[in-house]
């Protein structure tokens, strides 16, 4: 199975928008980057040109930029087109202490809401993936209807919804299938 990132959810251009910088950015005329540069792959810029990251994946007006070891979403509007490719106007040093104060914080909010009982939604929060039955050092155990499904805590977060997983409905569904599948081969 493919290690999902460990997407940061509620960081997105909001929590971006106040470490603005004096930039190469601010003193061009820019467009917005039009939606079919936000692609799988794609570098992501700062405002003074270095790499932040790459587009991890887009669903619908959100893209997921993986950025060193985390990442980050952001809205598609947030973005603009520099001769370099797609960038946010953020300085990378200041994004990436974002980043780690913002996994602090859900650390934090993760410990008290990771207890036995409690629903994990999808990343959207529309469905609820599972209930915790155990709560381990780097995992939680999830009752679900195709059985108990042990998951990495790098994969939960905690969202306005509650807790979730980093993984859509779709997502989750096909882990499970593959790892069913891993499983019965063994």
């Amino acid at each position: 199975m493919k290690k999902p990132l460990g997407f940061i959810a509620a960081l997105c251009a909001a929590a971006a928008g106040p470490v603005f910088a004096p930039s190469t950015l601010a003193q061009e005329s820019v467009a917005p980057a039009p939606l079919s540069s936000l692609v799988p792959g794609k570098k992501v810029y700062d405002n003074a040109g270095e790499q932040l990251g790459t587009v991890a994946h887009v669903d619908g007006d959100k893209v997921a930029v993986k950025v060193g070891n985390t990442g980050i979403v952001v809205p598609a509007g947030a973005f603009v087109q520099t001769d370099q490719g797609p960038a946010l106007n953020v300085a990378k040093a200041s994004l990436i202490q974002s980043v780690q104060q913002a996994a602090k914080e859900n650390a934090a909010a993760l410990n008290f809401a990771l207890k036995v009982g409690a629903d994990v939604r999808s990343a959207g929060g529309s469905t609820v993936l599972g209930t915790v039955a155990e709560v381990g050092e780097n995992s939680a155990t999830l009752s679900t209807a195709e059985g108990p499904i042990k998951m990495r805590r790098d994969v939960l977060f905690v969202s306005k919804a509650g807790l979730a997983a980093n993984l859509t409905a779709a997502q989750f569904a096909e882990a499970v299938r593959q790892s069913k599948a891993a499983s019965a081969t063994r």
